[in-house]
């Protein structure tokens, strides 16, 4: 008897310390707007106000602690997830482009010796650039010959050769061509020179051991442009 007197004692504590902790927790009022536009306040939720917006206020001191968003169709929650599966894929990369980073720059002792190293990259980029110019200044002159001789037989009332016409054209099509690839090979060297100093940059702050820079790909290369537009200004 002693024994079940002693439990009822202890459940009604239980019991007691429950209703205690419930009595002191902040209540929240809610706010939100029902399906007709009208304001609604209540301090607890009904089940067709769970699909809506609404705000959390403090019924003690009458302050919003939160705000919740409505309800996501299944179209918005499909984009939400693709967001922040693409939100999570480029925070990997940019982790592994920074691992990258740290172990290459690992291998250089000094500055200049980064420096030499990708100074041996530009120069051949820039002797390839080089080559491209000079391929498309012998087209050029090469169409302006052309172009002159189909000139000159319109001139005298005589037809243009038609291998000559198709030779015309074939050379117009590939200085295009060269033109556009010249634009892309001056993108990559800009790119090689951002690129660079960026990299610099890093090097100094993994020396010092200060934080590493924010986590954001190197600068990206211009995008290709279309053919057309080169052949205009190839035109």
């Amino acid at each position: 008897m002693k024994t079940k007197l002693i439990c009822l004692a202890v459940i009604a504590a239980v019991l007691a310390a429950g209703a205690s902790m419930a009595q002191d927790k902040p209540k929240k009022l809610y706010r939100w707007v029902d399906k007709d536009g009208k304001v609604q306040f209540s301090d607890t939720l009904p089940a067709e106000a769970l699909e809506h917006a609404r705000t959390e206020i403090s019924s003690e001191s009458g302050r919003t602690t939160g705000e919740v968003g409505r309800a996501l169709t299944p179209e918005e929650q499909a984009e939400a997830d693709r967001l922040a599966a693409e939100h999570a894929r480029r925070q990997r990369d940019a982790e592994q482009q920074r691992q990258t980073e740290e172990a290459m720059l690992s291998s250089f002792q000094t500055e200049e010796e980064l420096r030499r190293s990708y100074g041996m990259r530009i120069t051949l980029m820039q002797e390839n650039l080089n080559a491209i110019e000079a391929g498309i200044g012998s087209q050029r002159a090469s169409l302006t010959s052309l172009l002159a001789e189909a000139s000159e037989a319109e001139l005298a009332g005589r037809a243009v050769n038609a291998r000559q016409a198709a030779t015309i054209r074939e050379l117009h099509q590939e200085m295009a061509k060269q033109q556009n690839m010249l634009v892309v090979k001056q993108a990559e060297l800009m790119k090689l020179d951002q690129e660079l100093e960026y990299l610099v940059k890093r090097f100094h702050e993994l020396r010092s051991g200060t934080a590493p820079a924010p986590q954001e790909p190197a600068p990206e290369a211009a995008p290709e442009p279309a053919a057309a537009e080169t052949a205009d200004a190839a035109g």
